[in-house]
């Protein structure tokens, strides 16, 4: 019989397959070995038995053994069959258990049936409900309410998926709004110095993002209403209230949220990727984009999908550590399905980086969303990608702080990128320069925008990239002069 999809007697005779192949994983390697070895031995030099290298690594590794006859010491096959069907057994551990579950009339969503974790224990759903019921109208003493909620939360943050996921299918809503309203209001009595409400914003947001990557599919929309605040606002930016972004043109009828059809990546990771689109965060986008292109790996460790759809994203905060930000899969888009937020070459990994940073960041006003991320200084978005500060390439390292002279500071950025710093550039707030720039940049220079560098000509020219996108806007080459004259505010900051 399977459940959710699944037949626990099927994989059960699966992984007992894997275990005795495991332990006759010597044997495979020598007949593997053989085979390669004699298929190398019979093809004309400078030709392989094999194009991987592992497969390679076996040509001509069948050694003699006394009284043994000819063997192959095993390799990590053994170890990794034997893992595997280790990890097989606690899943199927865990979905029998879960068909239990279910069977008591609790509600198992299919995104959390064949994760790695134990079982789940019916008990600690009811007392996690009963204490979310516990809420409604209780004295919190003269402490204020921030003991209890942090229990309550701890508590919650505690269950499995499968545990989590059928509190929040069984809570009501009301239950659920009172716990955010709880959580967010965080007034203390003037009154009483030992009253404690609420939880801190940064405690509020690491709970709410780990309940979020965790509970099921079917009820993320259950959560976001419940707590509004995992789900960054668009309607304060200008994408929403102009229709559009005026400096590169882009034009929309109405933007909704959408889940998107293409995947996390398409391919490695790459600069060339990133297409800003509507949101004026110029800033960010050309500092996310000269990251991509510094190191493409950072980029990718940095961002994960999570089994019930969820984008979780590493994001450091202004004391220099970092969190898992998790999203929702839903993007900003247009009536006609089309993507408002920055996106990649028929992936999504830009839209979510940009998701993240609009949950977490709020500009000088306290404003976040959308809008809070559009209009800013490109140093102030690196240490949210990377947890450092970056370093003005327009000042020197005197003791006085004096303006380096342009030559210097010219020399410096290019020194700075072959160290292999990631570097952005402005441009000035002067409209005039729109009209007035070299001819054979076009529509590629833009006056009051961000952009990073790519790299350097074999004369000496500084290659700039454009974060609206490679393919409707070329890499520009710039001279020194023409840098000190139609540029602005370099700032390099180093990768981890």
């Amino acid at each position: 019989m399977t459940f959710k999809g699944f037949d626990p007697v099927k994989l059960t005779s699966l992984a007992k397959e894997l275990d005795g192949l495991s332990q006759n994983a010597g044997g495979l390697h020598t007949k593997l070995a053989g085979v390669l070895t004699t298929a190398q031995q019979n093809l004309p030099a400078g030709q392989s038995a094999s194009r991987d290298p592992d497969l390679q690594n076996l040509v001509g590794q069948v050694v003699s053994i006394p009284f043994f006859g000819p063997s192959r010491l095993p390799g990590s096959l053994g170890s990794e069959l034997s893992d595997m069907q280790s990890s097989m057994k606690r899943r199927i551990a865990q979905l029998e258990s879960l068909q239990k579950f279910a069977d008591l009339g609790y509600p198992v969503d299919p995104s959390v049936v064949f994760l790695d974790e134990k079982g789940p224990d019916a008990k600690k759903v009811d007392n996690a409900l009963k204490d979310l019921q516990a809420l409604n109208d209780k004295d919190f003493g003269t402490n204020g309410n921030r003991d209890d909620l942090q229990k309550v939360t701890d508590e919650l943050t505690g269950l499995t998926s499968a545990e989590l996921d059928a509190v929040f299918a069984k809570a009501s809503p009301a239950d659920l709004a009172r716990y955010n309203a709880l959580l967010s209001n965080t007034d203390d009595s003037w009154l009483n110095p030992f009253d404690h409400n609420g939880l801190p914003q940064d405690q509020r947001d690491k709970a709410l993002s780990t309940l979020l990557s965790r509970i099921g599919a079917d009820n993320l929309t259950k959560f976001t209403t419940a707590f509004p605040e995992v789900q960054p606002t668009f309607t304060n930016s200008a994408a929403y209230k102009d229709g559009g972004n005026s400096q590169n043109g882009l034009n929309n009828s109405g933007i909704h949220w959408q889940d998107p059809s293409d995947p996390l990546f398409n391919g490695p990771v790459s600069a060339d990727d990133i297409n800003q689109r509507q949101f004026g965060d110029c800033w960010y986008v050309a500092s996310l984009a000269s990251v991509a292109q510094r190191d493409p790996q950072f980029i990718q460790d940095g961002i994960k999908q999570n089994p019930n759809g969820t984008v979780s994203v590493r994001v450091w905060d202004k004391s220099g550590n970092y969190q898992w930000v998790t999203v929702t899969p839903d993007l900003p888009t247009d009536t006609n399905g089309n993507p408002i937020s920055t996106y990649g070459n028929g992936d999504t990994w830009p839209a979510y980086y940009e998701k993240a940073f609009a949950q977490v960041y709020h500009d000088e006003n306290g404003q976040n969303g959308y809008g809070g991320i559009e209009g800013d200084d490109p140093k102030a978005s690196a240490p949210f990608l990377t947890g450092s500060s970056g370093h003005d390439i327009t000042k020197s390292g005197g003791f006085l702080g004096l303006q380096s002279v342009p030559d210097d500071r010219f020399s410096t950025l290019k020194k700075d990128f072959d160290s292999g710093k990631a570097i952005t550039v402005s441009t000035p707030a002067d409209e005039s320069l729109d009209k007035n720039h070299p001819a054979e940049w076009g529509n590629r220079y833009c006056s009051n925008h961000a952009y990073y560098v790519r790299g350097f000509t074999a004369d000496g020219k500084i290659i700039l990239g454009n974060p609206w996108g490679v393919s409707g806007y070329p890499p520009i080459e710039v001279t020194q002069d023409q840098f000190d004259k139609y540029f602005q505010d370099p700032e390099s900051y180093d990768v981890p």
